[in-house]
């Protein structure tokens, strides 16, 4: 087979940079085949859509980068963080190669076996879905293109920008066009190629963000009107949720968790499967719906563990907050517990915590025994351990764990999320899915609708609001905790309107282990000093280097000489509530159309409406 780079005429579709049309649209391919002699086979059909995969879905990597909120911290803030967001900022047109990609197979996939045809037209109209759904929760409004422009169809090119809702109204009728075409399974490899599963667990991922964005910011600049009606079908807010119900509760009983302890982590799978789960080599058939693939045997790699070690992501407060006690009551009913100790934080709560943390009792994969804290691998003593395996997958490039891109689990988080904030919850719905979360890693039911606010949820969560405000809250608690570091906290907080906590200064820095003052504490309670804090001249100690932390520019105690450890204190960016909850649209592709695409809401970029191709 031999390898094609592009045809001839293979275009992008919007926002194309004007001045290098001549060099990317009309590339002239080094290869004689032709679009009228490709796509006509299976392995040509293959070879094509495996470049959707590659861009589609995001990276070990990419999820390290993503996993910096109000509930995770690292080395360094992202743009949305610390307010560094710009207009004069650009793409380059290659970022839109995906999409013309994914229309020129629609348009010319002339495959004689009409089975296979179809099931890549189905991989085509999924990674459609996707590619919008990507750009929606970025910029908004969005030109929507279902075929290939040519480089001469300025009209085309210079599109001004469909409502956010009419795109993700196409997202839908792709997704549907993906489920009708795509397999069941796949004949090999099943859990590495999208499939209707993965279509409606797409769907509602996709309905569930735009349903709750609309109901959080119906009425604002981002979304002035909520109910739009587009090619006869009114959307609105509770039509995405009801997609998104729909959708995720056709998956409902077709997979099951992973219950697994292959490890041997613990002595049971309760104490053990969560944190499996996420450091297996191949991924688990029962919980897993789609998974990219890494493996020795196919030289493909990934750094997610060198990453979580070199940027030293931690837990804040906030997250260790959400934590259920063990009996299912929340931790302000446990007397002093906003000044619990790292060892008492984690005694008696949500298994997933110790799978998911770095606890007093943490054994490493492959070590021979208890592995004391480290603060070179975190900042605060909440050292995030999810996704980390044995010390061979330590270094840049060297984990072979496979890495889930849909899950069981976040598929019955927006069952639940979706029925609540439709107000229509029920006591079986919470059966099958909360409970089924919590019945993995042996924490008692939540058994009926909640009906009583829970003040620390209502805390994080102001804007939270519907019938269902009790339940809404406690599903929140339950995704933040099951889907911690999995590349979602920053857009939920998002789309629930609650972005401003993704900032240090709402919350006064990112805080983490609580310590009466300044010395040496035993952390893990073995009789030895694991850390000290000092300001001024250090004191001798035992402790390791790494261990010692000196107080002053970087770190602080939140309470002066006492209270949580706490890094980013310093940063002062105060979120704009007008603007923030989207990215600027780069000025130089407002200039290429002569201003046809306008900027979003409360971003001034200084353009004044001239053209400049």
């Amino acid at each position: 087979m031999k390898k094609i780079r592009y045809f001839i005429t293979l275009l992008t579709g919007a926002f194309c940079l004007v001045s290098c049309q001549d060099d990317f649209l009309t590339k002239t391919p080094e290869t004689s085949l032709s679009p009228g002699t490709f796509f006509s086979s299976k392995a040509e059909l293959d070879l094509w859509a495996n470049r959707f995969y590659s861009r589609g879905f995001s990276t070990p990597e990419d999820l390290a980068e993503l996993t910096a909120d109000d509930i995770v911290s690292a080395t360094s803030l992202s743009g949305i963080q610390k307010g560094t967001r710009n207009p004069s900022s650009t793409w380059s047109s290659s970022t839109w190669a995906p999409l013309r990609d994914i229309n020129y197979l629609l348009e010319n996939n002339r495959c004689q076996d009409a089975s296979v045809k179809e099931m890549y037209d189905g991989v085509a109209y999924f990674f459609r879905a996707l590619y919008y759904y990507k750009k929606v929760r970025v910029y908004g409004d969005i030109p929507w293109y279902d075929q290939v422009i040519g480089s001469g169809d300025t009209e085309a090119l210079k599109k001004p920008r469909d409502p956010r809702g009419y795109v993700m109204l196409k997202c839908m009728e792709d997704l549907d066009k993906a489920y009708e075409r795509l397999p069941e399974k796949w004949s090999s490899s099943p859990l590495y190629h999208v499939s209707k599963d993965a279509a409606l667990a797409l769907k509602a991922r996709i309905a569930l963000f735009e349903g709750t964005f609309r109901k959080y910011h119906a009425g604002t600049p981002y979304v002035p009107q909520d109910e739009q009606t587009f090619d006869g079908v009114t959307i609105s807010s509770e039509y995405f949720l009801r997609q998104a119900a729909d959708a995720a509760g056709r998956l409902l009983g077709k997979h099951s968790l992973y219950l697994g302890n292959e490890l041997k982590l613990a002595k049971k799978p309760v104490d053990a499967s969560y944190r499996e789960f996420f450091v297996l080599e191949d991924a688990a058939a029962d919980e897993t719906i789609l998974s990219r693939r890494y493996s020795v045997d196919i030289l493909v790699r990934h750094g997610i563990q060198f990453d979580l070690k070199s940027k030293r992501m931690s837990a804040t407060t906030r997250l260790v907050n959400h934590y259920l006690q063990s009996d299912g009551k929340p931790i302000q009913e446990r007397a002093g517990w906003e000044t619990l100790s790292y060892l008492d934080a984690f005694a008696n709560r949500d298994p997933r915590m110790a799978q998911t943390l770095h606890g007093p009792s943490y054994k490493a994969i492959g070590g021979d025994g208890h592995e004391e804290i480290a603060f070179d691998r975190t900042f605060n003593g909440y050292r995030v351990i999810k996704y980390i395996s044995d010390s061979s997958h330590e270094t840049a490039t060297t984990s072979t764990t496979d890495y889930p891109l849909f899950r069981y689990a976040e598929v019955l988080l927006n069952y639940a999320e979706a029925k609540a904030e439709l107000g229509e919850l029920t006591d079986a719905d919470v059966a099958a899915t909360i409970d089924v979360l919590r019945a993995r890693v042996g924490m008692p039911a939540m058994g009926t609708v909640p009906t009583t606010v829970d003040p620390l949820m209502e805390e994080y969560y102001p804007n939270a609001k519907g019938a269902q405000k009790a339940a809404i809250l406690e599903v929140r608690r339950e995704r933040t905790v099951e889907l911690v570091a999995e590349g979602f906290r920053q857009w939920d907080l998002l789309r629930w309107g609650e972005g401003k906590w993704l900032t240090p200064k709402s919350v006064g820095g990112f805080g983490g282990c609580y310590f009466t003052g300044l010395g040496e504490f035993d952390m893990d309670g073995d009789s030895k000093a694991d850390i000290l804090l000092y300001q001024g001249e250090k004191p001798a100690t035992t402790v390791k280097t790494t261990n010692q932390i000196e107080l002053g520019t970087n770190y602080t105690l939140s309470e002066g000489d006492h209270g949580y450890l706490t890094y980013y204190a310093s940063e002062d960016y105060d979120w704009v509530e007008d603007r923030d909850y989207l990215w600027p649209i780069p000025v130089s592709e407002r200039s290429i159309t002569g201003g046809v695409l306008t900027q979003n809401p409360g971003w001034d970029d200084g353009y004044d409406g001239s053209s400049h191709e």
